[in-house]
C-alpha cells in the first residue's frame, strides 16, 4: 500500500481536502495541487475530516488498496490531458496495470445478445495480444469486456462512477473480485463511503477514455453515455471506432451516428488493435502472453475450419439477424433433429445463440 510516508507531497488528508473541499472551486483545486499551491488549501471542513478517516479505515493495512494524488509518479499521466483531471484517485488491485498499453471498450447496458458476445470476443482477443482492457463495470458491453478480458487471461481496468466500497450494480461484485484476483484494477475518484450518482457516471467516462489509447464502442443507441466517451477520447486525439450493426436495431443508431462523424468501422479486433497501435504513445508497456494462430486471435476463438461438418452447413446458413427454426430446417433441406443438434453444437462452441425461444443468431 502507498502510506503517507511514501509521498513528500502531500500527506492523505491533504489529498483528501484539496480533491473534496467545498469552499473550493474547480480552478482553485487546481492552483492549490502543485507544491506552492498548498499554502492556499483553506483548513479541513468537518466533511474532509469525515472523509478522511472513512479513507484511512477503507485503505487499512491492505497492500491491493491504494490513493494516488494528482502529480504523483504513480499517476496515470493520460489524465493530465483532462481539462478537469481527477485530483484523487482510490485504486484496489495491481497499480502496475496503469503503464500497460490498452483499449476502451464501451457500450448499451441493456445490450443486445449478439452485442454481448460480440464485446467478450473483442476483449478477449484483445488480451490474448497483450492489450489490457480498460471499462466501467456497468452491466451489459461494459460487464462483457470485462469478463472477455479475463477469459484472455490478460489485466482489465473498471473504472467506476461511486467509491470502491459501494460497487454499483451489486450483482457485478463477484466480476470486480475476480477483476483484482487476476492482476486487474478498480479505480475511483470518488472517496470510500460515497455512494453512486446518476452524475458520477458521465464524469466516469472521461477518466475511462483519458486511460484508453484507443476507444471501441461496441453497441450504443443514440443517447448512450458511451457517446460522451466517445466525444472525450476524440477531443483528446484518441482513435475512436465503433461496430456497426443492423439498420433495423435501436443498439446500433449510435454507432451508425459516430461512423457518421467520422469513427472507425471496424470488424474485427485486429483491426482495432491496428488502429491503436499506430498512435500509441511511447513508453506504454505489453504484459507477456502466449503465442496464439492468427485466427483465434482475430475473433478470440477457434476457426470455423474447426467445426464438424454439419455444424459448418448449419453456420452457413445463419446470419446476424434472426431467423426461424423451421425456416433454417427449410433452407438445409434436413430432419429437424439433425439441425438441433448442430445448433445446440455451436451454441455451446458460441458461434451461436438462441433468441425468443424458436429464433437462432449467428455470434461471430
Amino acid at each position: 500500500m502507498i502510506d503517507d510516508a511514501d509521498h513528500a507531497e502531500p500527506t492523505l488528508l491533504d489529498a483528501v481536502n484539496l480533491a473534496y473541499n467545498p469552499l473550493l472551486k474547480p480552478a482553485q483545486r487546481l492552483a492549490c495541487s502543485s507544491p506552492s499551491g498548498k499554502a492556499l488549501l483553506p483548513p479541513a471542513c468537518d466533511k474532509v475530516l469525515e472523509w478522511h478517516q472513512l479513507a484511512t479505515h477503507w485503505l487499512g493495512n491492505d497492500p491491493q488498496r491504494n490513493w494516488i494524488p494528482i502529480h504523483h509518479p504513480l499517476y496515470p499521466a493520460s489524465l493530465l490531458n483532462l481539462k478537469d483531471p481527477p485530483l484523487l484517485l482510490f485504486a484496489m488491485g495491481d497499480l502496475s496495470v496503469l503503464a500497460l498499453r490498452s483499449i476502451g471498450m464501451v457500450g448499451s447496458r441493456s445490450a443486445s445478445r449478439q452485442g454481448l458476445q460480440t464485446a467478450r470476443d473483442f476483449a478477449k482477443a484483445f488480451a490474448l495480444s497483450g492489450w489490457a482492457v480498460v471499462s466501467g463495470l456497468a452491466e451489459g458491453i461494459d460487464g462483457a469486456s470485462h469478463r472477455g478480458a479475463l477469459q484472455g487471461e490478460g489485466p482489465t481496468i473498471a473504472v467506476l462512477g461511486g467509491a470502491i466500497d459501494s460497487l454499483y450494480p451489486k450483482c457485478h461484485e463477484p466480476l470486480a473480485h475476480d477483476i483484482v484476483q487476476h492482476g486487474g484494477l478498480l479505480l475511483s475518484e470518488y472517496p470510500p463511503g460515497t455512494a453512486p450518482q446518476p452524475a458520477f457516471f458521465p464524469r466516469r467516462n472521461r477518466i475511462i477514455a483519458a486511460l484508453s489509447d484507443g476507444l471501441l464502442v461496441v453497441e450504443a443507441a443514440l443517447r448512450s453515455g458511451s457517446l460522451i466517451t466517445a466525444r472525450v477520447a476524440s477531443e483528446l486525439g484518441k482513435p475512436v471506432m465503433a461496430i456497426p450493426g443492423s439498420i433495423q436495431s435501436t443498439h446500433a443508431k449510435g454507432c451508425h451516428a459516430m461512423i457518421k462523424k467520422g469513427a472507425l468501422l471496424v470488424e474485427t479486433a485486429n483491426e482495432v488493435i491496428d488502429e491503436t497501435a499506430a498512435t500509441l504513445a511511447p513508453g506504454r508497456q505489453s504484459f507477456d502472453v502466449l503465442p496464439l494462430p492468427t485466427e483465434e486471435i482475430a475473433d478470440g476463438g477457434a476457426s470455423e475450419g474447426a467445426l464438424s461438418e454439419e455444424c459448418r452447413q448449419v453456420l452457413s446458413m445463419l446470419d446476424f439477424e434472426r431467423c426461424g427454426f423451421d425456416s433454417l430446417v427449410q433452407r438445409l433441406q434436413r430432419p429437424a433433429d439433425w439441425v438441433l443438434s448442430a445448433l445446440t453444437e455451436l451454441e455451446l462452441e458460441g458461434w451461436v445463440f438462441n433468441e425468443a425461444g424458436n429464433h437462432w443468431i449467428r455470434a461471430k
